[in-house]
């Protein structure tokens, strides 16, 4: 999930890819000033392709007739409170708005424009539902909805949304530990790529690749990611280009190594990398499941005490967000331990013993 807050070159390049006048964004043309725009930009919203647009005070353009443009802004307002609230309390909302759009998508009398235009929601706001599901262990259904992404995708007739729906169903594959499917799907992704899609694609999807490799112990997987470190710089300067609106940078990058690490024992690579990942302004959710990995460095290099307490800290933003993802990782991390116990585990077992006795 995207967590940091736009540029004025992410939403002129969101409206661009989208369709959308920049003037509905409170753009005006060659405008580059950041700073002036902060405020305007605090109230928007990108996670994997779609901005809440609206002006400084948060007003949406409901004077537009224009109802694929009118259908992004429930999508967006939910992805920014995804960032706040249990995925549990959104999947419903989600869930009911999605079968809006698919029933508004699939109307007969369209034009071709409208029609694709109209997929392209669809697959975005399936990418969301599909995420949400992920966040609730409830795997099949997170499943289900990545696939109607994917094939919304393809009817929408955008380039580059097919491959960026089919790598993140990749990358969905690869976290649940699905290696063989993981690396067929980001394979097939990279075949749907246009020549013309953007270096930060490939960079992506040789990260995804990196995960599933590593989910077999294979060591190619650190190959794999030089490989991309050796193209990143040569993206660093690229615009962003929707679906692919927020740049793919170093701390990213290290991210994905210190999960691949992690998974083939480099315990000292994987800790050097979460360095290099650390965002201050990531937001709780994802930060607790990175602090689950940290947790599990720490226990490897010795320092249990330590790890269990960075352990206890994850599982309280996992039950404050009510992230069955967090929490099971948690527990996770917990069993690796084995069957050590006393005071260094006592409070992290306490916790975990707890979502067996909490009262409905």
């Amino acid at each position: 999930m995207i967590t940091t807050e736009p540029t004025i070159r992410t939403v002129r390049a969101l409206c661009d890819g989208l369709g959308i006048p920049r003037s509905l964004a409170g753009l005006l043309d060659d405008q580059e000033d950041d700073t002036k725009r902060r405020q305007f930009l605090a109230g928007t919203a990108g996670a994997s392709g779609l901005a809440l647009i609206g002006t400084v005070e948060g007003d949406v353009p409901v004077e537009t007739h224009d109802e694929e443009r009118l259908l992004t802004i429930p999508s967006a307002t939910y992805r920014r409170l995804e960032q706040r609230l249990p995925s549990r309390t959104l999947t419903a909302p989600v869930t009911a708005h999605l079968g809006l759009v698919r029933q508004l998508a699939t109307r007969p009398g369209l034009s071709p424009a409208h029609t694709r235009r109209r997929f392209a929601v669809l697959s975005e706001t399936a990418g969301l539902a599909a995420w949400l599901h992920l966040d609730i262990e409830d795997r099949a259904g997170a499943r289900r909805f990545y696939l109607l992404a994917v094939r919304a995708a393809e009817r929408s007739g955008h380039p580059l949304l097919p491959a960026y729906m089919q790598a993140s169903m990749s990358q969905f594959a690869a976290n649940c530990g699905d290696a063989a499917e993981s690396v067929r799907l980001v394979a097939d992704a990279r075949q749907r790529l246009p020549r013309s899609a953007p270096l930060i694609a490939g960079i992506w999807m040789d990260a995804i690749e990196a995960l599933a490799l590593a989910q077999v112990r294979d060591r190619s997987a650190l190959t794999k990611l030089d490989q991309a470190e050796s193209r990143l710089a040569r993206a660093a300067s690229d615009e962003p280009v929707w679906p692919w609106i927020f740049r793919f940078d170093e701390r990213k990058l290290a991210g994905f190594r210190a999960q691949v690490a992690g998974k083939l024992g480099r315990h000292g690579l994987a800790a050097k990398s979460l360095l290099l990942a650390h965002d201050p302004e990531q937001a709780p959710k994802p930060r607790a499941v990175v602090d689950v990995l940290r947790a599990d460095v720490l226990a490897r290099s010795g320092k249990v005490d330590e790890a269990c307490a960075v352990a206890v800290a994850a599982f309280d933003v996992g039950q404050t967000y009510d992230s069955e993802r967090v929490i099971r990782a948690v527990a996770g991390f917990r069993n690796s331990l084995g069957s050590q116990v006393g005071r260094v585990t006592a409070e992290l077992d306490e916790r975990l013993y707890g979502t067996y006795r909490e009262e409905l």
